[in-house]
Order: structure tokens, then sequence, then C-alpha cells
């Protein structure tokens, strides 16, 4: 499974990984994440990429992206993410704090419909406590 694999080596790089980050808006862990997607793969629109610090293209934001594409997005992701065990999703942190909440708050349009995907399992678990969270705020 490459999420996790994937999630494990942005931390072990410390990218920055903070949704809504100032400084850098957290763009490289969130483009490689979508790049390494088959869906966006197979419709890639280079107007879509952005360049890092380097000048060095480097994948394109979700935000940017058509409907259609981030509902296929949401989708290969969830299947990525059903495969997560409950002590992996420990090890990246408890909700509210860490890169799963930096995944999750990536695809917040469609936390609903994702979390629909995700029902009975550790991930599921994980989301609904963020969805609810936020519903409280």
């Amino acid at each position: 499974m490459w999420l996790y694999k994937f999630l494990i080596n942005v931390l072990e790089d410390k990218w920055c990984i903070g949704p809504g980050c100032t400084t850098c808006g957290s763009l490289e862990f969130r483009a490689k994440l979508i790049s390494n997607l088959n869906c966006f793969k197979e419709n890639i629109d280079p107007s879509q990429l952005l360049r890092n610090d380097q000048n060095s293209l480097i994948g394109p934001v979700y935000y940017k992206l058509s409907d259609d594409i981030k509902r296929k997005i949401v989708d290969e992701m969830s299947d990525q993410l059903k495969k997560l065990t409950q002590s992996q999703i420990k090890h990246l942190g408890e909700p509210g704090y860490g890169i799963l909440t930096s995944l999750f708050c990536e695809f917040s349009d469609k936390s609903d419909y994702l979390y629909s995907l995700l029902v009975g399992s550790p991930s599921g678990a994980f989301l609904k406590k963020m969805i609810d969270h936020n519903k409280k705020i």
C-alpha cells in the first residue's frame, strides 16, 4: 500500500503538512499526494501543475481540479485509506493533529462523501471524529 509509506516518508523528510500554512501552503505534500493517484495520471492537464521553490513542476493541487476529477480522486483515495490499520492511523496522529488530519483537510469539500466510503473502517472512525468536531465549532 503506497499511501502509508508515502505519509511516513513525508514525516521522516519533515515536509510541511500544515493545513492552511501561510508560508508554503504545504504545496509539495498536497501536490505529490495527488500525483501518486492513478486517476490523476490518466487525466493529467499540464495547466494544473504547480512549481516548487526550485521552479520544478511538482503536480496538481486538489482545489484547482474539476469536480469530476475531484470525485475520482476521493474514490481512489478512499481505497487506500480503507487499507490503513488502527495502529497505522494511531502512528500518523490523533484527529486534529498530524498528517492524516492534513490529508482529510485537503478533501474537506467532499468529507461527507469520503466518510460514506469509509464507514466501518478505522479511517472512517478517524474522519467521523473530525467531522463531528468541526460541526461543534
